[in-house]
């Protein structure tokens, strides 16, 4: 929000010889944060307006014109200069902006009387690049050539005064609560507060001079839950002509392009009052009816910008009696602008639901001034003062026009105003402070709160405009901002303190990505939102349960409109970014919650799964002079997975195929402890690989680390070891190829007895000599007692166990 001094200076005197930084400061301390303070002027000096009396060819020049033009000297002579110009805008009579001898334009350029091929010129037209105005704050005629006054417009007046310019501009950076300041009437009330005087608001007076309004337009309202109040006005001969400069500076300086004094008018109410309005062509709204209500899916309608805009069944229009006229609260329709044809205007101003204005806006990418107003919550109260203040305007800068008798106003559930009771002993205690009862009457009081005593009681009655205080808490910070928080001395809150530390699941994560890490990989960090796009890329099936998903409400993109339910999309699409960037060799992990919805929609908080998840792809290793060149394999992954149990204690777990679709079927494993999966890891299947156009093979894994917390991991205990050798035996089982390595494995170390200390496999064959459908598996047993050197008798019992338990299921001995 902008806000001229100048301007400001009708509501309530500002003193302009006051440094502007001053009073900035104070309204930034009081809560209206002021982000910048603009000089307007741009350094330029010796630029007034003259009239151009004769103009004549250069003599050597094609190009170039050589104008008199009627001036004032400095002093208030009449004079006049010879300008020599290659503008091909100007004409005889026009006033225009002349720089002098030894004037200065905003680019810091001092202009100076010379010579432009032989012909004297004693200044220069200026354009309003040269006075530093941006281009898009004027019409697109304006900006090219010399700027050319209205026809009068005096001569000799400094350009900084007839443009506005001897200004200067806060720039406010407002908090959303404070929708009452996005107006130059907010802003004067904490002008006036600042300065200690009473802010005074425009008369608004309306000389109703035409037919009467019944009859000829009318106004309806479908969709009560998005608009709460319509308003509406007819003004009759109308004729369409720029505004007058006043209007322009000030809509210029608010940092608003002049279009012509209908629009104009809508816009410079919009930034006194904070209602946003919008101007009908009359003749162009079918049936003379205005209805606000939700879009037909597939509608179009083309906006004031020529853009066509698709609408949905959530959005709010402006309708006619055959077709949407306007984006309510956003922007208006092409077919209905007013241009310079229009006679009869009707005025529409609305109070709408700012957070539909919102999705709306960022649905069609358009923000406007007045979507941002909307988003905040306009004040019921204004509306009607805001349709009749254009009305006002308009007839005093075009007096040809008629405004008709009456008012459209479909108001009906007027908004009432609430009171918040509190007690001074309240406030002081929630401040910190100890600000007498009288004082902080006083304080509201200015601030508009009609404050009520009851003995210790009080009771504020809040403005209408001030729909952010709701509760205690918000009465304490109006007495705080404008009390001054400088005068609040700051105090050691009293409070009994704890040593913190982490919860077991937040131990478990931290402790899991330190391992990881060790362990060779790179930690990444991605949003908790995905795509189900993601998930059909898995090939789950349609019925698995990470397909429920939470849907966001203002998804950051349409890229992730969901919570996500597994890590696997996410790691593997930061996989795709690195490979983006020729960065092909990667083992990357994240350790973050997955979202499980109980129920959807949502009727309490969803349960937050910790998950680690990896991806292994691409060289395992440089070469260097001492070893080759490896790529990633899946024991490269089953380690990793391995050595991060081990260090998190968990040793005792089975070994099953991988079940996920989205392994490889006979490349994948999965870790159970007592019936619970705990993790699973592998080759990615072809197909998924495919789908993420990934190159190669790859390699990931999940682990589930709230599985992992609900076991129970034994304390570590030392234990000796035996002074005595120990004794190996070699196992070569042929085996059906249905029955696993962790089968045989567990057979050994249950038959295994006593001695047994270690059974890993070290073997695998298939081929020749070996019956199809069977393999070779070969198995080291290490056998140890701490009493003494084992003999084979020892042993030999456990071995035949070992091999009689194998026959049960189909295995014998090599």
């Amino acid at each position: 929000m902008k806000a001229s001094l100048q301007w400001m200076n009708e509501y309530v005197p500002v003193d302009m010889n006051r440094p502007a930084q001053e009073l900035a400061d104070e309204l930034t301390q009081a809560g209206i944060p002021v982000e910048d303070v603009i000089a307007m002027d741009n350094g330029i000096k010796k630029i007034y307006t003259g009239k151009i009396v004769e103009i004549t060819k250069h003599p050597d020049a094609d190009k170039l014109q050589v104008c008199q033009v009627e001036c004032l000297t400095e002093e208030g002579e009449p004079v006049t200069k010879q300008i020599v110009t290659a503008a091909t805008n100007v004409a005889v009579g026009q006033i225009v902006p002349v720089a002098y001898h030894k004037s200065r334009l905003a680019d810091g350029t001092e202009i100076k009387k010379g010579k432009l091929r032989g012909v004297v010129s004693e200044g220069m037209f200026c354009s309003v690049a040269e006075f530093g105005i941006s281009s898009d704050l004027v019409l697109p005629e304006e900006a090219q050539g010399i700027y050319i006054f209205p026809e009068n417009t005096p001569i000799g007046l400094d350009v900084k005064d007839v443009l506005g310019l001897n200004d200067t501009v806060y720039e406010f950076e407002l908090t959303a609560n404070r929708a009452d300041c996005f107006s130059m009437v907010g802003l004067s009330r904490e002008f006036g507060i600042m300065t200690n005087q009473k802010a005074l608001f425009p008369v608004i007076m309306v000389n109703e001079n035409g037919e009467s309004i019944e009859g000829k337009a009318s106004v309806s309202i479908e969709a009560d839950d998005l608009c709460t109040r319509f308003t509406a006005r007819v003004v009759t001969d109308v004729k369409v002509e720029p505004s007058p400069l006043w209007i322009q500076n000030r809509l210029r300086n608010s940092g608003i392009r002049p279009i012509n004094n209908v629009v104009d008018v809508t816009n410079y109410v919009m930034l006194e009052l904070g209602q946003p309005m919008h101007a009908y062509d009359y003749d162009h709204v079918k049936g003379h009816q205005l209805v606000a209500r939700r879009a037909k899916n597939g509608e179009v309608l083309v906006t004031l910008d020529g853009s066509e805009r698709e609408l949905n069944d959530s959005m709010l229009i402006i309708a006619d009696t055959e077709r949407p006229v306007g984006v309510a609260g956003i922007m208006g329709g092409f077919d209905s602008e007013v241009t310079n044809e229009t006679t009869t205007v009707l005025f529409e101003a609305a109070v709408f639901n700012g957070p539909s204005i919102r999705r709306t806006a960022k649905a069609l990418g358009m923000r406007s001034e007045a979507s941002g107003r909307f988003e905040r919550g306009v004040n019921h109260k204004y509306t009607a003062y805001a349709i009749d203040r254009a009305a006002q305007l308009l007839q005093q800068i075009c007096p040809t026009c008629k405004v008709d008798v009456g008012v459209i106003d479909v108001y009906k559930n007027p908004v009432e105003q609430h009171t918040v009771t509190f007690t001074a002993e309240q406030i002081n205690d929630y401040l910190g402070t100890n600000i007498e009862k009288d004082e902080m009457v006083r304080i509201l009081t200015a601030l508009e709160f009609v404050v009520t005593e009851d003995g210790d009681k009080l009771s504020a009655l809040v403005p209408t405009w001030r729909g952010d205080v709701t509760v205690m808490p918000d009465i304490a910070e109006e007495v705080a901002r404008i009390y001054n928080y400088d005068n609040i001395k700051p105090t050691i809150p009293v409070a009994v303190l704890s040593s913190g530390g982490m919860t077991p699941k937040k131990a478990l994560t931290k402790e899991v990505t330190h391992a990881l890490a060790k362990l060779g990989m790179t930690q990444i960090i991605t949003f908790s939102f995905m795509h189900k796009d993601g998930l059909t890329n898995m090939m789950l099936p349609e019925v698995d349960s990470r397909y429920t998903a939470i849907p966001i409400l203002n998804p950051i993109s349409e890229e992730f409109p969901y919570m996500r339910t597994t890590l696997v999309p996410a790691v593997i699409e930061a996989a795709k970014r690195n490979i983006a960037q020729q960065n092909k060799d990667l083992w990357l992990f994240e350790t973050a919650n997955v979202y499980e919805p109980k129920a959807l929609p949502l009727t309490e908080v969803p349960h937050e799964r910790p998950m680690a998840c990896g991806i292994l792809m691409g060289k395992a290793n440089q070469a260097g002079w001492n070893q080759a060149e490896r790529t990633t394999d899946f024991y490269d992954v089953k380690g990793i997975v391995d050595a991060l149990l081990a260090e998190l204690g968990v040793t005792s777990y089975e070994i099953n195929r991988g079940t996920e679709p989205y392994f490889h079927p006979g490349v994948s494993a999965q870790y159970v402890v007592d019936g619970k999966m705990i993790a699973q890891y592998g080759e990615l299947h072809p197909q998924v690989s495919k789908n993420f156009d990934l190159p190669g093979k790859v390699y990931m894994f999940e682990i589930d680390l709230e599985a992992v917390l609900s076991l129970t991991i034994p304390a570590f205990r030392y234990t000796s070891f035996s002074k005595f050798p120990g004794t190996s035996r070699d196992l070569a089982i042929v085996a059906p190829v249905s029955v696993s390595s962790g089968e045989i494995l567990s057979i050994i170390k249950e038959h295994g007895g006593e001695y047994l200390e270690n059974a890993s496999i070290f073997d695998v064959y298939e081929g020749e000599h070996i019956e199809a459908g069977y393999r070779s598996l070969a198995y080291n047993l290490q056998f140890r007692s701490m009493e003494g050197t084992l003999n084979d008798e020892d042993i030999d019992g456990n071995i035949q166990a070992i091999i009689d338990a194998l026959a049960e299921i189909n295995c014998k001995l090599r």
